[in-house]
């Protein structure tokens, strides 16, 4: 069963169930330490579809990974590609304005970049308001923070950026684009603070996020050093079970109709 939005016609796609979750990847272009190349963000969040896509074929449409993301506070080290925020928020918003348009009523931003975080979430929020489409946003790590605490072997603080599951994972899939021999531990941020530690298996109850350089010397935020592919199997195993979980639940939404109460 086909799954790539573009690899149908365009009488396929007038035919096909329109409560099937179409998935739209957003990644980014940017360093990932002295080791991980600068496609990491969208190779793993791309990965993790293709295989969502794989396992529930018939529940799901995969359209392609936009690859640049907000990101500007990296452009200190070299390579990063930077979108601003506005232009990410209206590109993401044109595609889930011409899904629903074409009749598609259930959309997931899958996304595989910190920052991108909140663009998302406000291009899914304005898609639900400007459209009849359910549109949810969501963070693959945010929905593993079990599978994190009960498999990592960094402490808090080692997987932020660059750290221990990103490099786990992309060892499972292509270890030879890893140069683990320059790999380092780099947590220059306080993982013990109460409202800024940036370790993913939690998250920061408030953010304030610096210039990337003026944290970091290597690009690194977190403990690569204690990856394996071993690590990154069971990372991303969990991450696609809870993604299909996120889609099926996605499908079982009751989509109301408004009412205007003036």
């Amino acid at each position: 069963m086909k799954t790539r939005y573009g690899k149908f016609t365009w009488p396929e796609i007038r035919k096909l169930d329109k409560d099937r979750v179409v998935i739209l990847p957003v990644g980014a272009m940017e360093d990932h330490g002295k080791h991980l190349p600068l496609d990491t963000d969208n190779f793993i969040i791309t990965r993790v579809a293709e295989a969502v896509a794989e396992k529930i074929p018939g529940e799901v449409l995969l359209l392609p990974t936009i690859p640049f993301g907000f990101n500007e506070h990296h452009k200190d080290f070299p390579g990063v590609i930077f979108i601003q925020p506005e232009t990410l928020m209206h590109f993401v918003l044109d595609v889930t304005r011409s899904l629903a348009h074409h009749g598609f009523r259930r959309i997931l931003l899958l996304n595989g970049h910190g920052s991108n975080h909140p663009v998302l979430d406000l291009a899914a929020r304005k898609t639900v308001i400007e459209t009849e489409a359910v549109c949810v946003s969501a963070s693959y790590w945010n929905l593993i923070g079990e599978t994190l605490a009960g498999h990592r072997r960094s402490r808090i603080g080692g997987i932020a950026h660059a750290g221990e599951m990103e490099t786990s994972i992309y060892l499972y899939f292509d270890p030879d684009h890893v140069v683990m021999e320059e790999a380092e531990a780099d947590i220059s941020h306080d993982p013990s603070s109460r409202y800024f530690s940036l370790d993913l298996m939690g998250g920061a109850k408030a953010m304030c996020m610096s210039w990337w350089s003026a944290q970091t010397k290597t690009g690194t935020m977190g403990d690569p050093t204690a990856a394996d592919a071993r690590q990154g199997r069971i990372f991303f195993e969990a991450a696609v079970t809870e993604i299909i979980g996120l889609v099926r639940e996605i499908r079982r939404l009751p989509i109301h109709p408004r009412r205007d109460h003036h």
